[in-house]
């Protein structure tokens, strides 16, 4: 395929934003900042992309969606947004790991021996994350993590850009050492990052099966029981 519209829609953080791409290039998007309301705004930001730059959902050759791990009410509902929109255009559904996206903006800029910590701010004193080089390789399998003043102390010689929204809880219990080595930067995955990545796998073939396709949601959900009857 020498040209590509990608729709890409990220629900997995706080923040709902959608992109346009074209060949790989963002060419428009919408967020809001109003956080967790994204079966909200989801459907109207895909509107407003596409009436941005006068094209229509029939101009879309595939549908590309955060897969995890992140918000579980947030993945399901780019999910089947995303799998919908696949079914009725019969185009093919790509999916972006969230630590992915969250690192994508920092590994253009970085040295070659530097790494990208990408992180989500779990519960308590915990985190998700993976590690990426500066071509985006991950380094490690996606994990979760629970912080201590130590955490990724084996990277100080080489040192570490922290992004994500756990940057800032990793950064109040790291120590000094780790303070003075690393750099953080306390970041939410956006749309407008999976252009690039959702070109490529297009490219290459690297598509999901609509029918079976589910995010990866880590953890399963916090649920609590009502305490109090209904009647």
């Amino acid at each position: 395929m020498v040209d590509s519209y990608i729709l890409c829609l990220e629900t997995s953080g706080p923040q709902c934003s959608v992109a346009l791409s074209y060949n790989g290039s963002c060419i428009s998007e919408e967020v809001t900042e109003d956080a967790w309301h994204h079966s909200q705004y989801l459907t109207t930001h895909i509107q407003k992309c596409l009436e941005q730059v006068d094209k229509t959902l029939q101009d879309i050759h595939a549908v590309a969606v955060s897969h995890g791990p992140g918000s579980y009410t947030g993945l399901r509902v780019g999910a089947s947004t995303a799998k919908g929109i696949c079914y009725a255009l019969d185009v093919p559904l790509i999916s972006i790991g969230t630590l992915r996206i969250i690192a994508q903006p920092w590994v253009s800029d970085i040295e070659s021996d530097i790494k990208v910590l990408s992180t989500i701010d779990a519960r308590r004193d915990e985190i998700y994350y993976n590690i990426y080089d500066s071509k985006l390789k991950a380094l490690t399998d996606t994990q979760a993590h629970v912080l201590t003043v130590t955490s990724f102390e084996e990277y100080i010689d080489t040192g570490l850009i922290v992004a994500g929204d756990g940057a800032d809880k990793t950064k109040k219990l790291h120590s000094s050492i780790c303070l003075e080595a690393f750099t953080y930067k306390q970041s939410y995955p956006s749309a407008r990052y999976m252009t690039q990545l959702s070109h490529n796998k297009l490219k290459s073939g690297q598509v999901e099966d609509i029918a079976y396709y589910s995010p990866f949601y880590m953890k399963p959900p916090n649920i609590t029981t009502r305490k109090k009857p209904l009647f």
